[in-house]
């Protein structure tokens, strides 16, 4: 071969190496294709945060319902009418004590101060909306049972089974009538029980035993006529009883009998010579028997 064809070989080098940088870079792209992820970058990392977000959620929805669960159990609201009942009347003897305290600091109290206390306990609770059932209501009265003790009659107000303070006969408002809802038998009025089945109850007013009055015939007004009416429309009244917690300490305290029906009313001559009603309750069937 001469020179002159030698020049006319091609050089190899060059082929080669460009051939083989189109090969491998091929290969290359070909492997990178292959090899190509199913997912962003991008959507991976949003899908990422998707998840973390909603990971972070559900911790703080576990711990929402975790606070939830502690405080349905040691701040769950009193909805039980009974347990309204005793919560109630806690909350007036604490007040009571404080009332007490307060009232016999004063001089000018010192002599009156137990019976003002009461009446200052109650309005207190009254004026925080911690009395209950504050309607009026014919029959029993929720969370109140029978042979359900009290220390004062005052705690009567309160959880809504007689509302009078002074007045032993209680009554509301029914179809335009007055019917009676409780009565209290404390010892004030000639009330006798004939049996543990039969109260005779004698009618308010004209009684100086009740107050500083002058004796005179009972009218057939206000709690009297309530009586009355309960025995005709056929409607039963709450009984509660007082009695004294000792002979020594000469205490009264209450307890709830039940339900009575007035079954008949009389007038006769009381003790003062004054015309006095009186009113023959049965003590209505099926209710549990008292203790005292």
């Amino acid at each position: 071969m001469s020179a002159k064809d030698m020049h006319k070989v091609p050089s190899f080098s060059q082929s080669v190496s460009a051939a083989s940088n189109i090969s491998v870079f091929g290969k290359k792209r070909k492997y990178m294709e292959e090899c190509k992820p199913l997912v962003s970058v991008e959507k991976c990392s949003e899908t990422s945060k998707r998840t973390s977000m909603s990971c972070t959620y559900k911790q703080n929805e576990d711990v929402v319902n975790q606070k939830r669960r502690v405080c349905s159990t040691y701040f769950k609201p009193i909805d039980s009418p009974r347990k309204k009942v005793e919560a109630a009347l806690n909350l007036f003897r604490e007040l009571l004590s404080k009332r007490k305290r307060e009232l016999k600091s004063k001089s000018e109290f010192k002599s009156g101060a137990t019976n003002t206390a009461y009446r200052a306990a109650a309005m207190d609770l009254r004026w925080e909306r911690k009395w209950v059932n504050e309607d009026k209501r014919i029959g029993s009265v929720p969370g109140i049972e029978v042979g359900d003790k009290f220390e004062c009659s005052t705690e009567l107000n309160v959880i809504g089974l007689h509302r009078q303070f002074q007045n032993g006969i209680d009554f509301m408002m029914k179809d335009g009538e007055k019917l009676a809802t409780s009565i209290v038998a404390s010892g004030r009025y000639a009330n006798h029980m004939i049996s543990s089945e039969v109260l005779v109850y004698s009618g308010q007013g004209g009684n100086p035993r009740a107050g500083r009055i002058e004796p005179k015939d009972q009218k057939l007004e206000r709690g009297n006529l309530a009586l009355m009416n309960s025995m005709e429309a056929g409607t039963p009244v709450r009984v509660i009883r007082g009695f004294e917690d000792s002979e020594a300490s000469k205490n009264m305290r209450y307890i709830y009998d039940g339900l009575y029906d007035v079954d008949k009313v009389t007038q006769e001559r009381g003790e003062f010579g004054k015309l006095v009603f009186k009113f023959v309750m049965t003590r209505i069937p099926g209710q549990p028997k008292l203790s005292i």
